[in-house]
């Protein structure tokens, strides 16, 4: 037999206080100071509710099949034991009651089927929560189905739920994968995609997003570029294939730890890429930040999330210091549906695990509040005077079909991005537009975080009079597809006009392959708006994008002229300099074309040299690049410079 693992402690960590609760409706934020007010309450009462723990509860055992490396175990165990305290304190003063058992097995370092095998004919286990991945939920599903052993999990491919439907004994506790291929797909056309590629694992997981992407991205009126699979071992070249198609967005479906990081590897060896990538659920681990390191910084993605009007995310880090990451807050719904299910089976006398959870989820009495040990405490009751409440939980309600019950109906994804080491919540979203999520307290958190502290007490720099004024302007992209870098261009070059600037006192680079491009319905012609001026007339171009490289700028701005440089900037300690940059970025680097970019430690070096050698009095850039926060911040703590970019350091 293939012993558990028993008995885990984690150190309670705790977080200094922070502007949490400043949010979009005084119910929502009522909801959430309340979520926290009660978190201490319950804190300050634990040891007191094991203390009162009954002797008489009847025990009922789960076996928790989850990944448990690098920072996942402890993730998954503190979760799981909190909703275990809670599950207990909810029950004091109640006669009899039942008392939760975990037994923990790593899915990685276990044969699966055998594992599935024994925990499915097992009398003495109630259910079962996992696993994780779609691979492995597949074998343990089959297992469970010839005992009809209740199998809780987030892992939801559309195969699975067509084959095990019917069977009542699976809870998954999100919608399918193709909701989650929808979902990323309507975040890439809200960012502006146009064309869009996938790349999916042929596997149980990735083939859900294989058979729905072309169809989905075309009612979002949205062109595919190319659909690519792959295998474990052909994940780099999936990745390359995928990029060559230059598509504004890839849709990544890594189905392990293991091909992200493939993929990440080889994005970082391609330089120049067009497409922006959005990651599927799988990248939301705390097993990702550990592994890749600094190389995480700036990916996004979906992934499932609690509801951020239950309060789940704000209390987790309260208590934990930490983030919840992908499938926490599901596996704490799980277990406290298992506990109201075995108390349910318990007061009625009856021996169906599987028949007790239906009769919950149809519940549609009053609602008992969410996932708290005082709301649990109002559906322990109700349960007890044979009612059947409306349950709701820290992923929002927990509404199944009611004819085969396998899905939850409505699930919450967030838009996560790496920043600093950390996951950051973008804003919240559901598949269907009428059951959007506000951003509320994300987007809340994201503006505190963002912001530059200012030290207000500084002492302004003293700047000699200004004398002339030059500027540097360039449209670092090529192609048809970046018309509008170009045309931006252009639009700053004639604004610059206006207010003064030379034309000697301005050098414009790009490669001047709109204007006659084949593609171009109004030949010589580039703008702004349809209806606007034609501001490629008259222009002069003092050099193509692929006549010059990176290294050029640097001595441009320090008006280093030759031969091959006869346009520069000529400017003095007196001089003030306004560089123009649109272009493609990635995080770190502002692309120059498709095969090269300036990158952040270049920049300094840039700026530094520039400043060393009194090349300018004051230097405004302004930056027109996803990413262009993560560049720009390399001026920190150069005189004179400023930095105005239209993303920060992560899009």
């Amino acid at each position: 037999m293939i012993s558990p693992m028993i008995g885990y402690k984690v150190k309670k960590n705790w977080i200094k206080d922070r502007n949490l609760f400043i949010l979009k409706g005084r119910w929502v934020s009522f909801s959430l100071i309340m979520c926290v007010m009660m978190l201490s309450f319950v804190a300050c009462h634990e040891d007191q509710a094991e203390e009162e723990s009954s002797p008489g509860r009847e025990e009922v055992r789960v076996a928790v099949v989850l990944p448990l490396e690098d920072e996942m175990a402890g993730h998954w165990k503190h979760c799981l034991e909190w909703a275990m305290q809670n599950i207990e304190t909810a029950q004091r003063g109640i006669v009899g009651g039942i008392r939760i058992e975990l037994e923990w097995y790593d899915e990685n370092e276990l044969d699966i089927e055998r594992l599935f095998n024994e925990l499915s004919v097992r009398e003495d286990v109630d259910a079962v929560i996992g696993p994780f991945y779609s691979e492995h939920t597949w074998v343990a599903a089959r297992q469970c189905a010839k005992y009809n052993k209740t199998l809780f999990t987030i892992s939801s491919s559309a195969e699975m739920v067509r084959s095990f439907a019917e069977g009542g004994f699976l809870w998954v506790l999100t919608e399918t994968d193709i909701a989650q291929c929808e979902v990323l797909l309507s975040k890439a056309m809200t960012y502006g995609a146009k064309r869009v590629a996938l790349l999916a694992k042929e596997d149980v997981y990735g083939q859900t997003f294989i058979d729905w992407f072309a169809f989905q991205a075309k009612e979002f009126g949205l062109e595919v570029a190319g659909i690519v699979s792959y295998t474990d071992a052909t994940v780099g070249d999936g990745f390359r294939q995928c990029a060559d198609y230059d598509a504004d967005f890839m849709i990544c479906v890594p189905s392990s730890v293991e091909n992200l990081q493939d993929m990440v590897a080889t994005r970082k060896g391609i330089p120049g890429l067009v497409s922006r990538q959005l990651y599927s659920d799988v990248a939301f681990s705390a097993t990702v930040l550990d592994r890749l390191g600094k190389d995480a910084e700036g990916l996004e993605g979906i992934a499932m999330s609690p509801d951020p009007v239950s309060g789940f995310q704000v209390s987790y880090e309260v208590k934990f210091g930490d983030q919840p990451v992908l499938g926490e807050a599901h596996m704490y719904d799980a277990l406290c549906l298992i506990a109201y299910a075995a108390f349910k089976m318990q007061i009625e006398g009856t021996d169906d695990m599987n028949e007790a959870l239906c009769s919950l989820v149809d519940g549609r009495g009053m609602n008992m509040g969410s996932w708290m040990a005082e709301d649990m405490r109002l559906v322990f009751k109700a349960i007890a005077k044979g009612d059947t409440p409306d349950i709701d939980g820290a992923t929002g309600s927990l509404e199944f079909d009611s004819k085969v019950y396998t899905n939850v109906l409505h699930s919450v994804y967030a838009n996560w991005i790496v920043y600093d080491g950390k996951f950051l919540i973008l804003d919240y979203n559901t598949s269907d537009g009428g059951k959007r999520v506000e951003e509320t307290l994300a987007g809340w958190n994201w503006k505190v975080m963002q912001m530059q502290e200012i030290d207000q007490d500084q002492i302004a720099p003293v700047y000699p009079e200004m004398h002339e004024k030059w500027a540097l302007l360039v449209a670092a992209s090529t192609g048809w597809e970046n018309y509008r870098h170009q045309a931006d261009v252009l639009e700053i070059y004639r604004l610059l006009k206006r207010q003064g600037y030379r034309d000697d006192h301005i050098v414009m680079i790009m490669e001047d392959d709109i204007a006659d491009n084949v593609k171009n319905p109004e030949p010589g012609v580039i703008k702004v708006r349809p209806d606007g001026e034609n501001l490629y007339s008259g222009m002069e171009i003092d050099y193509r994008l692929s006549d010059l490289s990176p290294v050029d700028i640097e001595a441009i701005l320090a008006g280093k002229r030759d031969e091959r440089l006869p346009e520069v900037i000529a400017a003095s300690e007196y001089d003030n300099i306004f560089v123009f940059w649109s272009g493609h970025g990635e995080y770190g680097e502002m692309l120059w074309g498709k095969n090269d970019a300036v990158k952040e430690y270049d920049m300094r070096k840039i700026l530094e040299s520039l400043s060393e050698n009194g090349n300018y009095r004051k230097m405004l850039w302004m930056v027109e690049t996803c990413y262009a926060g993560s560049v720009a911040r390399a001026s920190e703590g150069i005189p004179g410079v400023m930095f105005i970019c239209n993303s920060q350091d992560l899009f």
